[in-house]
């Protein structure tokens, strides 16, 4: 017996409550910057708008397109996503900060392919996971993913250690939900960790530094020195909304990868705790829309991609409570929008489609 389809309206409204969140924070966070750079303190929030109306056209777009479809185009759109990945090699790619992690492209905005290979890395551990079955615990399918693994993550790893490390644990996740052996999972690990300290910079090695030593000389040290200032001058209620003080100048980027650190300081550790307990829910909603899925390949998806998110985010706050070494990740749903935003709530879209598929069916 089948039913009008109806998406998983717990994870929509936490999505939508997540995205109104952001846009505050965002406009607290990047307000004396867009003053100080730009003359107009609505810089910084008229950009994000834009990019959240985009991100939820994604959203929509990903709520719509039946997630089967997917797997008949996961080949194409992984070589897309790793293409794209190599262009930073290029002409094209952008430098910021020190570090090549964006592409311009003529007559295109400039992104993060990284964000891109999200996606599709996902779209096509789910498509060779499901397509497998049992069959994934046989050596020779496990050389397939040692293969495909190493190149979706290498090819990131070069440039962007953070995003590597968020798409290696997505797909970790689907290969052990998929059923693979303990001890394969262990040879991952080995080759993970050469490949970590075979691409170990000296400017990755100033931002262990700076974790080790936070309250050190190094810019890295600087940055989250201030961001624990933050969070203990915000104590347990908050300076309050737009009183916070170490956004001015203090920490470089904050609106971005330390948008937590404002969150601390101006809505304290009430606020902060509000926003994981968040991010918490979403990862349940997601979890719960994966195991309900009587499809292989919807299970796999909504499990990398409710996994991805819930690692970016956690991976974001403990490097601005001092847990983690400097990413450079941004707080999914919360950070100045841009790619990051869009591919999260296209993902969020996916997941959500799936969901109206589980609810099709009525016992």
């Amino acid at each position: 017996m089948k039913k009008r389809a109806i998406v998983d309206r717990p994870l929509l409204i936490i999505t939508i409550i997540l995205c109104i969140v952001g846009g505050i924070l965002v406009f607290s966070a990047s307000w004396p910057t867009a003053v100080l750079k730009f003359e107009n303190g609505y810089y910084f929030i008229l950009l994000h708008l834009r990019s959240l109306a985009l991100g939820f056209f994604c959203l929509f777009v990903g709520m719509n397109i039946p997630y089967k479809k997917y797997k008949k185009y996961a080949i194409p759109l992984m070589i897309i996503g790793i293409i794209l990945n190599l262009m930073l090699f290029t002409s094209y790619g952008s430098d910021s900060l020190g570090s090549t992690r964006w592409l311009k492209i003529r007559y295109l905005p400039r992104f993060m392919p990284s964000d891109v290979l999200k996606i599709t890395s996902i779209i096509f551990m789910a498509s060779i996971c499901s397509s497998l079955g049992k069959n994934i615990r046989k050596f020779r399918n496990f050389i397939l993913i040692v293969i495909f693994v190493g190149v979706s993550v290498g090819v990131v790893l070069i440039r962007d250690m953070g995003s590597a490390m968020v798409i290696a644990i997505a797909l970790g996740s689907i290969i052990l939900a998929a059923g693979i052996k303990f001890r394969y999972v262990l040879i991952l690990l080995m080759f993970g960790s050469a490949g970590l300290y075979y691409t170990m910079t000296p400017y990755r090695l100033e931002r262990i530094a700076g974790f080790l030593d936070p309250f050190g000389e190094g810019n890295d040290s600087y940055q989250l020195m201030n961001s624990l200032y933050a969070l203990a001058m915000g104590g347990i209620t908050g300076v309050g909304l737009g009183k916070g003080v170490q956004k001015f100048s203090y920490i470089p980027h904050v609106y971005n990868d330390f948008i937590f650190a404002v969150i601390g300081e101006e809505f304290g550790l009430i606020g902060a705790s509000c926003l994981v307990v968040l991010f918490f829910l979403f990862i349940w909603r997601g979890y719960l829309i994966a195991f309900n899925s009587k499809d292989r390949f919807g299970k796999y998806l909504a499990l990398g991609f409710a996994t991805l998110i819930g690692v970016q985010a956690f991976i974001h706050i403990m490097v601005n409570i001092g847990l983690a070494p400097v990413t450079g990740i941004t707080l999914p749903f919360i950070s100045f929008g841009g790619t990051s935003l869009m591919v999260t709530l296209y993902a969020t879209g996916i997941i959500l489609n799936i969901s109206k598929e589980n609810s099709r069916s009525i016992k």
